[in-house]
């Protein structure tokens, strides 16, 4: 057996135990999930699949996308349940127009109408990075087709995560949204029939819209996005225990990462751009960061 010096076994020991504590550390940080706010919103338009592709591209874990219902009963993917005056155009290319926004009512206005706003091309000046180009509000079922093939084709092995949040206020109930058990069943159809169960969940700010889906599936994994109430009283509008809490980042430290803990419920905190913010939440090992900024995230992961 060759003999080798002391000073390099001492060194390669080192440099063994370094390694091991590395891969340690970077095995306990990478279990942080990732997810692509409405897609790569910094630098794709929202909700676009192209923007959804790049945060497939960038590697996240999960797509956070938004659902509202159109005239003719199709689940839509947007977050405005109108066109928005921030980022859309109407069809002959002049912008929506901040007085005339909420006239465009898509829960009155058939799908194929919908289709023809461009979603891409004016930008959005909160996210100047954003590439210009034309775009359009897909179907919820056309997105899941388009992800499912795409991650297929450019990550095989690694299929896509969802987290589908359904836009309600109770305010809005049959004057931009159906009431909050057609709504659930609406969405529901489209997750069962192309079954993606097991690597979805619903979100909602909608206390109504959350108790439905329990009540009618009680085995989907559910988020409520909390206001600022607190714990304890935002979880008191629910008829049962989520397994995801998911607050403002702004109100996420250490009583309410213990706190959450002890509920055996996982924290998701939204939406995580800055850095130094992104650093305090992985600081506090939270169990996912939303964010419009992938790359971001998983480049301090």
């Amino acid at each position: 057996m060759k003999k080798y010096p002391a000073f390099l076994l001492v060194a390669c020991w080192a440099a063994t135990s370094c390694n091991i504590a590395h891969n340690t550390a970077t095995a306990k940080l990478s279990h942080i999930e990732v997810q692509g706010h409405r897609g790569d919103r910094g630098h794709f338009p929202e909700n676009s699949l192209e923007a959804f592709r790049s945060a497939i591209d960038k590697g996240a874990d999960v797509i956070e996308l938004d659902v509202v219902i159109s005239g003719d009963k199709k689940v839509v993917v947007s977050h405005e349940p109108f066109m928005s005056s921030e980022y859309v155009s109407l069809p002959n290319g002049m912008p929506v127009t901040r007085e005339k926004e909420r006239s465009y009512n898509l829960y009155q206005m058939p799908y194929d109408s919908i289709r023809k706003f461009d979603i891409g091309s004016k930008g959005n000046t909160h996210f100047p990075e954003q590439q210009k180009f034309k775009a359009y509000k897909p179907l919820f079922s056309e997105l899941i087709d388009d992800m499912e093939a795409y991650t297929a084709k450019h990550r095989p092995g690694k299929p896509i995560r969802y987290n589908i949040e359904i836009k309600s206020g109770a305010d809005q109930y049959d004057k931009s949204q159906p009431q909050p058990d057609v709504f659930v069943a609406m969405v529901m159809e489209i997750v069962k029939k192309k079954e993606i169960q097991n690597r979805s969940n619903i979100q909602s700010f909608d206390p109504a819209i959350l108790n439905a889906l329990h009540k009618k599936y009680p085995d989907v994994t559910i988020a409520i996005l909390a206001g600022d109430k607190g714990l304890t009283k935002n979880l008191s509008k629910l008829d049962f225990k989520p397994q995801i809490y998911s607050p403002h980042y702004g109100q996420v430290n250490q009583a309410l990462v213990d706190s959450v803990r002890k509920l055996n419920m996982r924290l998701i905190p939204w939406t995580v751009n800055d850095e130094k913010d992104i650093d305090k939440m992985i600081e506090l090992k939270v169990d996912g960061i939303i964010t419009d900024y992938p790359e971001k995230v998983i480049k301090r992961l």
